[in-house]
């Protein structure tokens, strides 16, 4: 008797289908509430920075406060969180993602800091050869208070 119940249950399970774990891939979609509606003519999205195709597009750029102690103290803490990483804790490249990946440049290089603030400033939003975009969840004064901490690297001194 046990073995014609088993029999029995091991058939049950072998012919159920498994479309009940997989119902949530085949939703019928579409429909108006699927498609994007058009921006109002002449609209300007709310804490929309302005938009760049490329760094050089910014070169025109130039902060909207002036640099204070306190700016650089804040591009300091976001430098910190953000580019230590890579560039290290003075900016000089020598970060711990360097010993697994070509090493960041020094931030203190004349080429670097020959570029004008809205270059490095776009440079934070887009990135670079190898760096990523890094302005996920910073407003304007934040990339400000950066490109303000940027300028205050100065170049390694020589051994």
């Amino acid at each position: 008797m046990w073995r014609s119940a088993a029999l029995f249950a091991a058939l049950a399970c072998v012919s159920c289908s498994n479309d009940w774990r997989t119902d949530m891939w085949y939703q019928p979609g579409g429909g108006s509430h699927a498609m994007v509606r058009p921006e109002p003519e002449g609209s300007v999205p709310l804490g929309a920075r302005q938009h760049f195709d490329d760094r050089d597009e910014a070169l025109t750029l130039a902060a909207p406060f002036a640099t204070s102690d306190a700016s650089i103290a804040r591009g300091r803490a976001l430098f910190t969180d953000r580019c230590v990483s890579c560039h290290g804790p003075e900016g000089h490249g020598a970060g711990p993602v360097g010993r697994y990946f070509p090493p960041a440049p020094d931030l203190g290089y004349a080429g670097i800091q020959g570029h004008p603030d809205g270059y490095l400033y776009a440079t934070v939003i887009l990135g670079g050869r190898a760096m990523p975009p890094m302005s996920q969840g910073l407003d304007e004064t934040d990339l400000w208070d950066l490109v303000h901490l940027l300028r205050t690297i100065q170049p390694k001194a020589a051994p």
